[in-house]
């Protein structure tokens, strides 16, 4: 059997050999050390009982890692680490002749354990800590908001309703079926075929919509009546995840009773599945709605750090100045904050001005006017007032290309002096040209001496 040579030369030529990739470089700019310490072992690990685990908590981050660098699915990524060395010393584990790793939910039972001891300000200020020797411009920083979408179906009442009808009724049919029961005549073909033509009807108008939701809020009201009197009849108490699921269709039923009355729906419920989402409005022109969660994001020398992540709808301009003490307490001084028009409250104003904060918000009130024009006077001619230069130049070219032709040579444009200012000694109409609005100009026929 084939056997990797590079395994049998050593770790220091080994490890030189991986801090040579581009994983290799990736692994020496993210401290996995103090990160691990930062999360509690598995239970495996504690009690000492079962199989060895592959990984550790820092083989566990890591594979997270490279699960967003290579964009692969789990089982792909299983596959890669399996074939490929510098993956595999990535994740601290080597892998003998023969050995593969057959657990493709490995990274997705990660990814689950390491979200629940997740503790992001933590994380930050080691990733802060380990940076900064190499960051510059650490002073100065930016704020912004942006939102993390979720992967969930564009929801719309229709859907939410229907799934919500599917899962009550599904639910019913498991109880009559442990308990030897017939399945209940409760119109669920009619209701089904109703929302299939409905979805695979191209034009649908608001009429038509109004009338299937009514029927479906109708129809969501009989099956959770019915549901619970099975449950009172045969003492049914569900499992945590389905009592989750039916406060939340019982959540959805009020919310869509509400809106049939026009009565006006808060915290609204865009998934089943992910009853914690709400939509966020950006104002976008691509995408006006989105869902997921919405973070007010501080960045540094191109470096990026949470603020405030939250799923329900916040102003992110309130946040500056807890942004700017994040900013302090992870690189100390700031001296100079850039951010929206949304941050340019008159509180942040006031408090960055009394920090010597350098912002870039644009001032209050009406702004003078620089004009370096100045107007000529004279005894003989009346006054040219001052006009951008670049009227003064289109104006010129087309006096001295069309009109001069037929003038004769005293009438020629004349400039007085250097400024922008034009003392025209010619017929009135063809100061026209030259004529800012809401001004009345005069021509003598004398001439400046």
């Amino acid at each position: 059997m084939y056997e990797n040579l590079l395994f049998q030369l050593g770790p220091s030529l080994l490890e030189k050999r991986f801090n040579g990739t581009d994983v290799g470089k990736i692994y020496l700019s993210i401290p996995f050390e103090k990160l691990a310490a930062l999360v509690p072992a598995p239970r495996s690990s504690l009690s000492g009982l079962g199989r060895k685990p592959w990984l550790d908590a820092k083989g566990g981050i890591a594979l997270q890692y490279l699960k967003h660098y290579l964009q692969l699915s789990d089982a792909k990524l299983i596959e890669r680490i399996n074939t490929d060395w510098s993956l595999q010393y990535f994740c601290g584990i080597q892998l003998k002749p023969g050995e593969v790793i057959g657990d493709k939910d490995l990274p997705s039972q990660w990814r689950s354990f390491l979200g629940q001891h997740l503790d992001i300000d933590k994380w930050q200020k080691v990733f802060a800590t380990r940076w900064k020797p190499c960051m510059q411009q650490t002073q100065s920083g930016s704020q912004d908001a942006t939102c993390y979408e979720s992967r969930i179906a564009y929801p719309t009442d229709v859907k939410l309703l229907w799934q919500g009808c599917n899962t009550v009724h599904q639910l019913m049919q498991q109880i009559r079926r442990k308990h030897h029961q017939r399945r209940s005549r409760n119109n669920y073909a009619d209701r089904s075929n109703d929302f299939l033509s409905y979805q695979k009807s191209r034009k649908k108008t608001r009429r038509w919509e109004k009338k299937l939701r009514q029927r479906l809020v109708k129809y969501l009201r009989r099956l959770l009546e019915l549901l619970g009197e099975l449950c009172e009849k045969y003492r049914v108490i569900f499992s945590g995840s389905k009592s989750k699921r039916l406060k939340t269709i019982h959540r959805l039923y009020e919310q869509q009773f509400k809106k049939l009355h026009g009565e006006k729906i808060e915290d609204r419920i865009v998934s089943i599945s992910k009853s914690y989402i709400r939509p966020i409005i950006r104002g976008k022109e691509v995408k006006q709605v989105e869902f997921g969660a919405k973070v007010n994001k501080l960045q540094i020398d191109g470096i990026s750090f949470i603020e405030h992540l939250s799923y329900d709808v916040f102003n992110e301009g309130t946040r500056l100045q807890q942004g700017i003490r994040m900013h302090q307490d992870l690189f100390g001084k700031c001296k100079q904050v850039s951010a929206d028009a949304i941050y340019a409250t008159n509180a942040n104003r006031t408090y960055c001005k009394s920090k010597g904060i350098v912002t870039n918000f644009i001032p209050k009130g009406k702004q003078r006017r620089h004009t370096s024009n100045k107007q000529h006077s004279c005894a003989h001619c009346s006054t040219v007032s001052a006009v951008p230069n670049w009227k003064v130049a289109s104006a010129t070219k087309k006096i001295t290309t069309c009109l001069i032709r037929s003038m004769p040579v005293h009438r020629i444009l004349k400039p007085v002096g250097s400024s922008s200012a034009f003392i025209l000694p010619m017929p009135s109409r063809w100061l026209n040209a030259l004529k800012p609005p809401g001004k009345i100009m005069r021509h003598h026929n004398a001439r400046c001496d």
